[in-house]
């Protein structure tokens, strides 16, 4: 039996239709009886990320360039899952286009996943640890990333504090790392 929805849509339109996310304007009967219009953001593809750590304890980091937002910033390596691609597939080849990394099969973990943006999209963030992570190249993706470098945990930590790394993702996939792994 299907649980019963707590907001009932009584109407959906598109208020923009793009390539990668959709604005969606809905009209919502709430548990009250109240009606309101409701604007979600619909992402096409998931989010992906992994913190990725060599043989010494030392976590790559890639440096960013962000249109949006007109800043560059150390972030784990990540991507967006393609939609005949699994999000592990994924994370594999975004380390090393990234970062010019690899990992074994059986040193990547998954580690959950989360909503940043719960209460206004549908965006969902796959979250991956990575040990004994080797370099294999200095070959990156030059469109996306300006840099790469180890860092120890201590040195994030400080970055953290400091306000040097301000990623969401980076942040959460780096919390989950330091607090369960």
């Amino acid at each position: 039996m299907q649980e019963e929805k707590f907001w009932k849509v009584i109407d959906s339109k598109h208020g923009f239709k793009g390539n990668w996310i959709d604005l969606k304007v809905e009209q919502i009967i709430l548990p009250d009886g109240k009606q309101i219009e409701f604007e979600a953001l619909n992402y096409h593809r998931a989010g992906v990320g992994v913190v990725a750590e060599n043989e010494s304890g030392e976590i790559i980091l890639v440096k960013s360039y962000r249109y949006i937002s007109d800043t560059t910033a150390w972030e784990i390596p990540a991507g967006t899952v393609p939609p005949d691609q699994s999000h592990r597939d994924c994370i594999i080849q975004e380390l090393k286009e990234e970062a010019g990394s690899t990992v074994k099969d059986e040193d990547l973990k998954y580690i959950g996943s989360y909503y940043p943006s719960i209460g206004s999209s549908n965006q969902i963030f796959y979250c991956y640890y990575a040990k004994n992570v080797k370099k294999i190249s200095d070959e990156i993706d030059t469109n996306e990333i300006l840099d790469t470098k180890w860092f120890s945990k201590n040195e994030i930590k400080r970055m953290i504090l400091n306000e040097e790394i301000k990623d969401g993702f980076t942040l959460a996939v780096l919390m989950k790392v330091f607090l369960f792994c």
